[in-house]
């Protein structure tokens, strides 16, 4: 399948080149000298239609040059974030042209396919550093890939963000290098975000999975990415209204933005509220309770010495609990709440149905037939198992950590 698209894409591109060379060959001996060549050119609706395919051709092939050579192969997972995010960006940018329609140009159609094809890269480099946070072992050669691959994203939005912001300086008026100034800013603080957040997954790698402060400070850093691209957001909004009228392609996006920030900032406010008094609202579990229960932590996968006990009755190492608050409020192991609604006590009859259930449940395990009691341990072991997956991929851990000499 592969191999038919990359068929076809060449004969295109092969088709594509004989009609430009075609069409210059004909402006030239029609027209004997450069200048009224290249007004022929310039005019001429046929001669633009094949100019201006011949420059998405070589636009692609450069795309898919750096595609591979940065990342090479693309997953099912990135091929399909690539298809959801490319047909969302490509109605936003339609709802964008024509707010700057009186600058539209053969110039500013290619800088908008330009952005979009940008954009596609900036997705595929998030997507990939999830997948290197998820995977036990990577090869030395796709970390070297990924950080050259997001010094060279880096590189391309600070100059097309300086040729935007110096257009802008030098004609002092609202134009369509406003939209990509703001386009290319937002990319460019998406990339550090995603290459801060790497280093802080190689700094847990090489303490083996054991800084117990990474969660703390990947909240930290997505907490301030959402505000900065809610303020500029809010900025650029203002700017085009002011200008242009209603900018309808950021209407989406400002309010995802704003709803992101909202739910980070209730998630903070909830965090603290549960960690500001942990010694009193969680009780440090006994030798017996250790004793009686498995003494393995579900979130970090070890040993337990001193553990703090939920109102579930389920264990966990006090550093551990505070990170998983962090993310989540519910028990790792069965979900229920961790700290339950205020005013809302359980009811008699709930009591009295939990009772009839311990109850119910204690006489059939007295009963038990030893293939019933070997399902249940298969049951609760498989129950462990997809707690631990998913505290694994909320905490940002993954089952087995390389040794540092993998990065060395």
């Amino acid at each position: 399948k592969n191999f038919v698209k990359m068929m076809k894409l060449q004969t295109f591109a092969g088709i594509s080149l004989i009609a430009a060379l075609a069409i210059v060959h004909h402006a030239f001996s029609t027209r004997g000298q450069f200048y009224p060549a290249m007004v022929y050119l310039s005019t001429s609706k046929i001669s633009l239609v094949l100019l201006l395919n011949m420059g998405l051709v070589i636009m692609c092939v450069l795309w898919k040059l750096i595609k591979k050579v940065f990342l090479g192969s693309l997953r099912e997972a990135e091929v399909e974030r690539l298809n959801e995010q490319s047909w969302r960006e490509v109605m936003e940018i339609l709802f964008a042209i024509t707010i700057f329609r009186q600058d539209f140009s053969v110039t500013f159609l290619a800088m908008v396919t330009t952005l979009l094809l940008i954009k596609a890269l900036h997705w595929l480099a998030q997507k990939r550093v999830e997948y290197i946070e998820t995977t036990p072992a990577v090869p030395k050669l796709s970390h070297f890939r990924i950080v050259s691959f997001m010094g060279f994203l880096m590189v391309i939005d600070s100059l097309f963000l300086y040729n935007s912001v110096k257009f802008l300086v030098e004609t002092k008026q609202a134009s369509v290098a406003l939209f990509f100034a703001f386009e290319y800013m937002i990319l460019a603080t998406t990339t550090i975000s995603t290459f801060v957040k790497y280093i802080f997954y190689v700094s847990d790698m090489l303490m083996e999975g054991q800084w117990e402060k990474k969660a703390v400070y990947t909240f930290y850093l997505e907490l301030i990415r959402d505000l900065l691209h809610l303020t500029m957001y809010m900025c650029f909004f203002l700017v085009i209204f002011v200008n242009y009228g209603v900018p309808l392609h950021l209407i989406r996006e400002l309010y995802e933005t704003f709803r992101n920030f909202r739910v980070r900032i209730a998630d903070y406010i909830r965090y603290r509220k549960i960690t500001s008094n942990m010694n009193e609202r969680f009780p440090d579990a006994t030798p017996e309770e250790l004793n009686a229960n498995d003494a393995t932590c579900i979130i970090c996968r070890e040993e337990m010495t001193v553990a703090k006990k939920l109102i579930c009755g389920h264990l966990f190492h006090v550093h551990c609990l505070r990170s998983w608050l962090e993310r989540q409020n519910t028990c790792p192991t069965c979900r229920a709440l961790v700290v339950p609604p205020e005013n809302s006590a359980p009811s008699s009859s709930a009591r009295a149905e939990n009772n009839q259930q311990g109850a119910s449940s204690s006489g059939t395990s007295s009963q038990g037939l030893s293939g019933a009691a070997v399902n249940n341990n298969i049951s609760h072991h498989q129950a462990r198992l997809q707690a631990a997956v998913a505290a694994a991929s909320i905490y940002e851990k993954s089952f087995v950590y390389p040794s540092p000499n993998t990065l060395l």
